[in-house]
């Protein structure tokens, strides 16, 4: 039996990974708002007349719209992450699912998304609720 402290060090993965996807959707939402939104941006991006990076930004964000490979990536990695039982690849999962959100195509980001939280959810359920063969031995030793 696991004690309340070693418990949280065990799940403090959770924290992080959690902590980098809402850095992610922040960072996308920024660049939706600031980028992409604003028609004066577009418009000086269109004459070339903006910042490079910042214009390349927006054009990497507007093709992850119009192309729909955040979903995409989003529905491969948490398939990918389900096959595998990976927890980054569940948190890449849910990042490009967020991303996707975030940028207005829901139809394969939901899928990602939700298969990436159910190998999450599993994974900080931890062995003791986990009904697979191997737990149990371990549980009866």
């Amino acid at each position: 039996m696991t004690t309340p402290a070693a418990s949280a060090f065990d799940r403090r993965w959770l924290l992080w990974g959690s902590l980098v996807v809402a850095l992610v959707i922040g960072g996308t939402v920024l660049g939706k708002y600031r980028l992409v939104e604003p028609v004066p941006f577009a418009a000086a991006c269109e004459r070339h007349e903006g910042p490079l990076v910042a214009c390349l930004v927006r054009g990497a964000l507007v093709v992850l719209f119009v192309k729909n490979i955040a979903g995409m990536a989003a529905t491969l990695f948490g398939f990918w992450s389900t096959v595998t039982r990976q927890r980054p690849l569940a948190f890449a999962a849910v990042a490009m699912g967020g991303i996707s959100m975030v940028l207005y195509r829901f139809d394969a980001a939901v899928v990602g998304v939700m298969l990436g939280l159910l190998v999450l959810a599993r994974a900080a359920a931890g062995p003791e609720q986990d009904g697979s063969a191997d737990h149990a031995e371990a549980r009866q030793a």
